[in-house]
């Protein structure tokens, strides 16, 4: 089993930087299919090694008025903080809006600081045919309506899903603290520097 303890990727980008990209939407990398965790899940047809990049996330899609959401709707939005430091929500696209989420998860989002292109990276090893998985309280402060019970099944999982890092264990909160995206750590910067006042996040791009 693979350990549960979440460690920067050593042969990946430095943080806030990124390696050049083309187009980073081969859906043929993905499929949608019926998940262990939670209903349907996305799973790898190529395998990735950690540091690859997984999935560019399509953010064409913004909410105007998230007021006028059904609560199906409510479900498939993301709401994130922009390289610009504004917080944007949209509608999520296939595959990404199928990714279930994990106490252990194989990948993380982070923003290109130069293009403000979200992707998706491999946190360990992706075999063909596993289950794509982040952690849905990673970059997220906003409280779910009520906590969801979780399936993901990882030996460190934590029962139950709040969608909030300040909401997470400090122990937690300290060790994603490298996963954080760049425009996340800034506009928290207060906050996630009380978690260690002696070694504050970097605010590099």
């Amino acid at each position: 089993m693979m350990s549960s303890q979440v460690r920067p990727v050593e042969n990946s980008h430095p943080v806030g930087a990124m390696p050049e990209s083309t187009s980073s939407r081969k859906l043929s990398d993905f499929y949608v299919g019926d998940s262990k965790i939670h209903g349907r899940g996305v799973f790898a047809n190529k395998a990735f090694l950690p540091g690859d990049m997984v999935l560019e996330i399509d953010d064409t899609d913004p909410v105007l008025d998230r007021g006028k959401l059904t609560p199906e709707e409510e479900i498939f939005i993301d709401v994130f903080v922009t390289m610009d430091g504004e917080v944007k929500v949209t509608r999520m696209k296939s595959p990404e809006k199928f990714i279930n989420h994990s106490c252990d998860p194989n990948n993380y989002v982070r923003t290109d600081m130069r293009s403000g292109v979200r992707r998706a990276w491999a946190l360990k090893n992706i075999g063909i045919g596993d289950e794509l998985t982040w952690d849905y309280a990673l970059n997220i402060w906003e409280e779910w309506i009520g906590p969801v019970p979780c399936n993901c099944g990882a030996e460190n999982c934590r029962k139950v899903i709040r969608g909030n890092y300040f909401t997470l264990p400090r122990e937690i909160q300290r060790r994603y603290r490298t996963l954080l995206d760049v425009p996340f750590r800034r506009r928290f910067a207060k906050e996630i520097r009380s978690l260690d006042p002696s070694d504050g996040p970097s605010d590099r791009s």
